[in-house]
């Protein structure tokens, strides 16, 4: 089994986890009664932009639409 043949699988699969991962983070966190709106900027909203965003660029990079150093 060649593993180089299946690393784009491992990017899909390590990317749709980061986003679950975002989304779970997100729906389950506390809220604050005294914060304006549904999206308050703190630490753990932060940190589940940034896995949402990341989780999407490997998808991306995975499925083939951005390119990885060293692909021809």
């Amino acid at each position: 089994m060649n593993i180089s043949s299946h690393g784009h699988k491992f990017f899909i699969f390590a990317g749709v986890l980061l986003i679950v991962i975002a989304a779970v983070q997100l729906l389950t966190r506390p809220r604050d009664k005294r914060a304006a709106g549904a999206l308050r900027l703190d630490a753990r909203t932060v940190q589940s932009l940034v896995f949402l965003v990341i989780g999407l660029l490997v998808v991306l990079a995975g499925a083939g639409v951005l390119p990885l150093p060293g692909d021809r």
